[in-house]
């Protein structure tokens, strides 16, 4: 394989890494972001709202973490059709 689908390969690797972090490991993404930790909410306070960021960083999480995986397969796929 060229040198060129590796590093294509990596970056989606990279780039779903980063998009699983920042979906399903949201305590650690905040961290590394430098925003507070999520506040704890007692459940007779009611409020079901919850915080504006962990709905963001799930969705762009997802979103990164699957065009990572996409860009990676598909070029890969390609060039092994190509190449054959």
């Amino acid at each position: 394989m060229p040198g060129y689908v590796v590093l294509i390969d990596i970056f989606g690797l990279v780039l779903a890494a980063l998009g699983f972090n920042m979906a399903f490991r949201q305590a650690a993404f905040r961290r590394a972001i430098g925003k507070p930790r999520l506040p704890v909410i007692s459940p007779q306070s009611g409020d079901e709202a919850g915080d504006p960021l962990t709905y963001a960083l799930r969705l762009a999480g997802v979103m990164v973490m699957i065009f990572g995986i996409v860009i990676a397969g598909m070029f890969t796929l390609f060039n092994l059709l190509i190449r054959g």
